[in-house]
């Protein structure tokens, strides 16, 4: 099996780009990159132009199309830059280099402690998973909440956090974030499942599919610009 390894980043994120090159994940992923057996490739997407907020949808299908058209792999690997610091702490003990690619541990959906609803979860299940993250400079009072497992949707997209939003969630989403301009809650459906974009794995076959999207992604940022629901939508349709 041939991972190509993308860390999706930005002319402006250098910082968090040297500090994603500083985990021992990182170390992990190059010593599995030889040239007399290449299970994973690395190559950061995006360190040397910027993007906007609402442009990632055409930066996704743009990077998906470069890399079928430029590399070999099984599977593509997308993973922000930004996963390992302060404000995704809950992802400290799923970015685990023997989980993800030797045990095959992969997808899990996280709920929020402040969240928790025995309507999704078996309660059950949220009390023997719960996890609380120590205080750091992002969270003053730590992070609480757990990761629930659950069973993997296909063979050509998977990831680690899951999430199916409403309504109501997409509207809070749309109040937090100050650089989307506008949602337009009927362009596509929403409510689809889909993995958080921190941490997401697609086939060949997918990657492909989706780099072939190039319209779509540009109608995407104008009308809902959030990537990895693209990414949800277009799995779903492939």
């Amino acid at each position: 099996m041939k991972y190509l390894f993308v860390i999706y980043t930005d002319s402006e994120y250098e910082h968090h780009l040297d500090h994603f090159k500083k985990q021992e994940f990182y170390r992990q992923l190059h010593l599995n990159n030889r040239p007399t057996d290449p299970h994973i490739e690395v190559i950061e997407w995006g360190s040397d132009f910027h993007t906007d907020y609402n442009d990632l949808p055409i930066k996704t299908q743009q990077m998906m199309k470069w890399c079928s058209e430029n590399k070999e792999y099984d599977y593509l690997i997308k993973c922000d830059d930004t996963i390992f610091d302060d404000k995704w702490i809950h992802y400290s003990d799923r970015i685990i280099y023997e989980n993800i690619f030797k045990n095959d541990d992969i997808e899990y959906s996280w709920v929020w402690g402040d969240y928790f609803d025995s309507s999704k979860f078996p309660r059950s299940e949220i009390d023997k998973n719960e996890k609380f993250f120590e205080s750091n400079k992002h969270w003053k009072w730590g992070v609480f909440g757990a990761w629930i497992k659950i069973n993997q949707i296909n063979n050509d997209y998977r990831g680690i956090n899951l999430l199916k939003l409403d309504e109501n969630d997409w509207l809070g989403f749309e109040k937090d974030h100050d650089s989307v301009e506008y949602l337009n809650l009927n362009f596509i459906p929403n409510d689809i499942p889909f993995f958080e974009g921190k941490f997401y794995m697609v086939s060949r076959d997918l990657s492909i599919f989706i780099g072939g999207q190039e319209n779509f992604a540009k109608r995407m940022s104008k009308n809902f610009p959030v990537e990895d629901l693209m990414v949800g939508y277009l799995a779903e349709s492939f």
